[in-house]
């Protein structure tokens, strides 16, 4: 396929999210998806029609340099061209409901979750954020049960890219990965992966976590049993220690499914807590305070572990779907609590929130 040469397009050098290589935008590498969904080689001439040309990258891949060492891979060209992309990674082991709480977070942002911070949203790609949606927001919520985190083999789950932009024009990549926990133990390459992550979001399972005796028939059901989570401690053992004795990526913890555990303070008032429009530090601070103590004061150590470990690190109340499921459905369908501010805080200590949307990136993380 060949399309016009449009105008010069901004090449620098980044870290490919799947191999951690050096990419840079590169013409001579580019595909296109056919109707049956296979790459195929996209050819760039140099007759003029810009429009037409933004309209084609707009869905178009990179086939990344280091494919022809191992497992093909290709990066969408926006990915590439829109700044320095910033690459944010669910932690935690299978069935804590991280995939559920990543694409409430997605499903939110699309339905404009983020302006209210100064954000504007485009997809990466349109063609993969599309099927996205339909197969797991739209699934989602008709109240069906996604699928466990399943093996990506030798990269990490990419799972969507969106366009994040402020009022000024600038624009910045924001890539979501959902790492199984079980990948995480057992593949070096995929711990390798974490080298290169920005923001970690770290997802509690109270059915693993806390110590309630009316969890303990939902326990049985689903065959859990109280522990830590070696997801955890495998991804903090990988990081480097960029500020001292601290690791210098940004986090958060959440404290999923906390539907479950709803009527117990602080997390009555949390959940009941509309999101935040100001003084982001104030409230995550607030809140982080609140999290942390009842994490400690149910669990022990090792659930608090990425907050003792990371410098900018903030803690949350959430719920994905608002209620458990009953044989694979939601049957009065999902209602996601508090999902969001988890990656608000995360976006703003990597300053994606402007200073006059919020209080900025340098207070944000207790």
């Amino acid at each position: 396929m060949t399309v016009p040469m449009g105008p010069d397009t901004t090449t620098q050098d980044i870290l490919c999210p799947y191999c951690l290589e050096i990419i840079s935008y590169d013409e001579q590498r580019l595909f296109v998806r056919d109707d049956k969904q296979m790459f195929e080689e996209l050819r760039v001439d140099r007759r003029i029609s810009p429009l037409r040309l933004a309209d084609t990258l707009r869905s178009a891949y990179q086939r990344c340099g280091s494919s022809e060492d191992g497992q093909a891979h290709y990066i969408p060209v926006p990915y590439l061209t829109n700044g320095a992309p910033l690459t944010v990674a669910m932690v935690g082991d299978s069935a804590t409901g991280k995939t559920h709480l990543l694409t409430q977070m997605i499903a939110e942002i699309a339905d404009g979750g983020l302006k209210r911070y100064g954000l504007q949203m485009q997809s990466v790609n349109p063609q993969d954020h599309q099927t996205f949606m339909s197969e797991r927001v739209e699934r989602l919520r008709s109240g069906e049960m996604l699928e466990h985190t399943r093996s990506a083999g030798e990269f990490a789950a990419f799972v969507d890219a969106l366009l994040l932009s402020r009022h000024d024009g600038t624009a910045r990549p924001v890539a979501f990965f959902d790492l199984a926990g079980e990948d995480l133990r057992r593949t070096d390459a995929l711990t390798r992966f974490m080298v290169g992550v920005d923001a970690l979001i770290f997802v509690v399972d109270p059915l693993r976590a806390l110590p309630m005796p009316y969890l303990d028939p939902l326990r049985g059901d689903l065959g859990h049993t109280r522990g830590g989570d070696p997801a955890f401690q495998t991804v903090l053992d990988r990081l480097p220690r960029t500020s001292g004795q601290y690791l210098g990526v940004a986090a958060a913890v959440v404290i999923n499914k906390s539907d479950l555990v709803r009527f117990e303070p602080p997390v009555d008032r949390w959940l009941a807590e509309p999101p935040p429009d100001a003084r982001l530090a104030e409230r995550f601070a607030e809140e982080s305070r609140d999290a942390y103590a009842f994490l400690r004061h149910h669990t022990g150590q090792a659930w608090a572990a990425p907050f003792d470990s990371v410098l900018r690190c903030t803690l949350h109340f959430a719920s994905a779907t608002g209620s458990h499921d009953h044989e694979g459905r939601f049957p009065h369908g999902t209602r996601p609590l508090r999902v969001l501010e988890p990656l608000v805080s995360v976006l703003s200590m990597c300053g994606l929130i402007d200073d006059s949307a919020a209080d900025g990136a340098t207070v944000v993380g207790w």
